[in-house]
């Protein structure tokens, strides 16, 4: 493969979002000419996306990764995408980057072998999120602890997606083309349009929340469930699916903004979220599961000021070690 099959100057245009209409024709032009060059743009895309995140406490250098890619499609890119790419990204990043590099293989027959499919699975740590682009230019949101996995083969024609945990989907509308994500209690069906899936296992509860356009939801039989519209959430609750009103859509979505938001939640829902949050787990007295509710948010305070906030409301004491904490009812 020479490198001037590859339209890098398109491709570096379509990544920060300043490519036109001619520039578009020729990345599809090009993805259509081998079943090998959507792979190829998938990688690509992927780098580009953890390469733009930075924590404080994990900044790897990238540019190894980015050398076994050019090496897999012996070729060197134009300096103009170089020029834009940061080689940093974020500690949730980093294991997409560890899972770009399995994805891409060592052995000699990944870019041989058109017909077998591989799959990329994008992991966020507990206590970090991340953001990919997929190649269809859909942009994906992973909360702390959600992975999202898609075939070698996901294109503008075949976009399908499978998650766990919660992400949020921002998808390039597309009528002839659904976007397809597999969940483990349903399967959500649709053409373009910004929506947030929440799935938790340990709960065994799920729901889909409708921000903008149109969704169809299947169950696991693929038999239609419901079809909402913006400000709908579909739950699922032990088995039972229900269609009701989005109750304040700014703290369902407020993850994405770096905050947690509580409305009235009950201790125990609050304790569920901070888990989450901040990568820990928590022991909570079974006293006080029920014995208040609480509306505040979290945006940069650390556990420890959190917990301290909820001390002046509820009598608690608390002891954090390492990654578990314990919370227990104070006697007066």
């Amino acid at each position: 493969m020479q490198q001037d099959h590859i339209p890098w100057d398109a491709i570096s245009a379509r990544l920060k979002d300043e490519a036109d209409e001619d520039q578009i024709r020729q990345i599809q032009k090009w993805l259509d000419l081998s079943p090998e060059h959507p792979v190829i743009l998938t990688e690509i895309m992927n780098v580009w996306s953890v390469s733009k995140s930075s924590t404080e406490f994990y900044q790897p250098d990238l540019s190894v990764n980015w050398q076994k890619l050019m090496q897999k499609v012996n070729s060197r890119p134009k300096q103009s995408l170089f020029r834009t790419i940061s080689f940093r990204i974020s500690a949730a990043a980093a294991v997409l980057a560890l899972v770009f590099l399995a994805g891409l293989g060592l052995g000699d027959g990944f870019l041989n072998s058109s017909k077998k499919v591989s799959y990329t699975r994008i992991i966020a740590p507990e206590g970090n999120k991340t953001q990919i682009v997929l190649p269809d230019s859909t942009h994906v949101w992973l909360n702390s602890g959600s992975e999202l996995q898609y075939a070698s083969d996901y294109s503008a024609r075949n976009r399908k997606v499978n998650m766990k945990g919660e992400c949020f989907f921002d998808v390039v509308k597309d009528p002839d083309h659904p976007f397809i994500v597999q969940g483990s209690k349903f399967q959500v069906r649709v053409f373009g349009t910004r929506f947030n899936v929440n799935e938790d296992a340990s709960q065994n509860t799920a729901d889909i929340t409708l921000v903008s356009g149109k969704v169809q939801v299947f169950n696991l039989d693929d038999k239609p469930v419901s079809e909402l519209i913006p400000g709908q959430q579909l739950v699922y609750n032990q088995g039972i699916y229900h269609v009701q009103k989005a109750v304040n859509m700014e703290a369902l979505t407020a993850w994405l903004n770096n905050m947690l938001i509580f409305d009235n939640q009950p201790f125990e829902e609050v304790i569920h979220y901070l888990e989450k949050w901040y990568g820990v787990k928590i022991q909570l007295d079974h006293t006080l599961y029920y014995s208040h509710n609480y509306t505040f948010k979290v945006k940069t305070e650390s556990l420890r000021e959190v917990l301290a906030l909820i001390s002046v409301i509820t009598p608690i004491e608390y002891q954090i070690e390492g990654e578990k904490v314990m919370i227990k009812y104070k006697k007066l």
